[in-house]
């Protein structure tokens, strides 16, 4: 009995003079260039800061609202409501302390020493409002107003992603938040549509949507549950525990992945469909880094 080799180039090397690798490659989640949406109170915040492995700078200077996070933010909010760094000295945030971040990161990566894998920019309206004296300081302008209309938006918008592009190029995922706006349009009488809406400027829109590998809408609403609560009374002296169903409402929070109204607004880059997602209060970011996972399964 004789036998045959099959014989030929493997993908691995089927162009060795450009050093090729073989395979689908895919980035984890939290390695990606993307953008958490969602309106007011939705739960942006709440998902990123459940991430154990996010930076987050937290441009809006809120509170936390995660309990017991183990992201790590800058500023946090000081015992006298003041906005505090990590000595616990209070700080008035401005776009330097953004770009001395942002240099630590690379010095850290460049270094290979322990780092965060997410950066997250919380949020980008507020980043834009530190943006501007920055912008026109670079240009001895008293106020932002005082520069140049486009030059001085051009460079504004540009400080912004070259942020996210040069923590990338260190390994760095990078998120940013952002607000989602809903809008009510008429369309006869007692009768409307809805429609929903990125809180970006046309011309940053159009900058940096196709860059986002990502983009990931959060929505919340109020539901009823059933559930059983066990009560105690008293019946002749004597205790008696009595489990009683009960209805209560409760917000739950979802990555609306197949929210019909939120066509051109979501973004993914996975080897089949994202699904809607829910997003339990133990644990939203690790739900949504598993429905992921299980999305860039090859099947």
């Amino acid at each position: 009995m004789s036998h045959t080799l099959a014989t030929g180039s493997t993908v691995s090397n089927k162009y060795p003079s450009l050093g090729s690798v073989a395979g689908n490659t895919q980035y984890p989640l939290g390695k990606m260039f993307g953008l958490l949406v969602g309106e007011s109170s939705s739960g942006k915040s709440f998902v990123m800061q459940s991430n154990p492995n996010a930076y987050i700078i937290n441009v809006d200077e809120t509170a936390a609202v995660y309990p017991n996070s183990p992201a790590v933010m800058f500023p946090v909010a000081g015992p006298d409501g003041r906005p505090v760094d990590e000595s616990g000295s209070p700080v008035v945030m401005t776009w330097d302390h953004v770009e001395q971040k942002k240099k630590i990161l690379c010095d850290l990566a460049n270094d290979n020493k322990p780092r965060p894998d997410t950066v997250v920019l919380d949020t980008i309206s507020d980043s834009l409002r530190l943006l501007k004296p920055y912008i026109a300081k670079m240009y001895n302008r008293e106020k932002f107003s005082d520069v140049d209309g486009r030059l001085g938006w051009e460079r504004l918008y540009e400080t912004l992603i070259d942020f996210a592009v040069t923590l990338r190029r260190h390994g760095y995922g990078v998120f940013f938040v952002c607000h989602l706006a809903r809008k009510h349009i008429p369309i006869a009488d007692n009768q409307h549509v809805e429609e929903y809406r990125i809180m970006l400027s046309d011309g940053l829109y159009a900058r940096l949507f196709p860059m986002f590998d990502v983009v990931v809408p959060v929505m919340a609403a109020w539901r009823t549950e059933e559930k059983v609560i066990e009560t105690v009374t008293k019946v002749g002296g004597k205790e008696v525990k009595r489990k009683v169903p009960q209805s209560i409402k409760v917000r739950k929070h979802t990555a609306a992945f197949e929210n019909e109204k939120l066509e051109g607004i979501t973004k993914t880059r996975t080897l089949s469909k994202m699904v809607s997602v829910d997003l339990p209060e133990s644990g939203p970011w690790q739900a949504l880094e598993d429905a992921f996972d299980k999305a860039n399964t090859a099947p």
